[in-house]
């Protein structure tokens, strides 16, 4: 099973583009503190597809705190003759954990619900003919 789970900010904003084909794809990176080692971080390459990067490229900025779920990939290519490896997470699905104007403040996004006041106005019966199910 090859499944990832990384809570963190983004180090830059992400790089939003088209391939050949035309299908959207968005590189970024995330800083992930460790658990046991305060001031720490891995810094963690990511990549999104379709309509998920398009959303990354459209919403999301540097520092902005993101929940991301994918699968760990190892990339092998060579540079002037020198065989490297990179890893990235592939994105298969990301949570906006803060709101936009809470992006650089560390503070949880607070959210209030209201239930709406009942209705004192009287209401129409329904006729079941009006509909076509």
């Amino acid at each position: 099973m090859n499944l990832v789970v990384l809570t963190g900010r983004l180090t830059r904003d992400p790089e939003l583009k088209y391939g050949q084909s035309g299908k959207a794809y968005s590189r970024f990176s995330i800083a992930v503190d460790r658990t046991f080692q305060r001031g720490e971080a891995d810094f963690i390459n990511c990549v999104a597809f379709g309509k998920t990067a398009e959303l990354i490229g459209e919403y999301l900025r540097k520092g902005r705190k993101v929940g991301v779920q994918g699968a760990l990939q190892m990339n092998r290519y060579e540079v002037n003759g020198e065989k490297r490896t990179s890893y990235d997470v592939v994105v298969s699905n990301i949570e906006f954990l803060e709101s936009k104007s809470g992006a650089g403040s560390h503070a949880p996004e607070e959210k209030t619900y209201e239930k709406p006041a009942p209705s004192s106005a009287p209401s129409a019966p329904i006729d079941d003919d009006e509909f076509p199910f």
